[in-house]
């Protein structure tokens, strides 16, 4: 790659980023307040996916719609994996009014987290299994 193209990527990753990091920071503020001892902003991008797709059915359809529609615009154009579709959910919570109880949840879910991508659950969830 050339240094103008070099340059363009650099530039977008970095904007990109800014852009995730804007869109969490609510988040991120609501952890610190709720439950601050948890740590739960070092969690893998797919366990926070897991939880949105827990918290999902207390979306009522058109809520469901509007965050659809946020990862599509947001995504469907680079390929960044979960973190964009977590970011376009969790501003799409915020624009609704669904992200205190989003955090609500996430914090009595039982995860909690000693460091960067080393979270555990204290209680799992029952399989549906027999």
């Amino acid at each position: 790659m050339r240094l103008p193209q070099l340059l363009a990527v650099a530039c977008f990753a970095f904007a990109t980023t800014a852009h995730a990091q804007g869109v969490t920071a609510p988040y991120l503020a609501e952890l610190k307040r709720q439950c601050p001892a948890q740590h739960l902003q070092n969690m893998t991008a797919g366990d926070l996916e897991l939880m949105m797709e827990r918290f999902e059915p207390r979306l009522t359809p058109a809520q469901t719609r509007r965050r659809q529609d946020a990862v599509g615009a947001r995504c469907a154009r680079i390929e960044a994996g979960l973190s964009c579709a977590n970011a376009a959910t969790l501003d799409t919570y915020k624009a609704v009014g669904l992200l205190t109880p989003f955090v609500r949840e996430a914090c009595a879910s039982g995860w909690s987290c000693k460091g960067f991508l080393d979270c555990t659950r204290a209680s799992p969830e029952p399989s549906a299994g027999p």
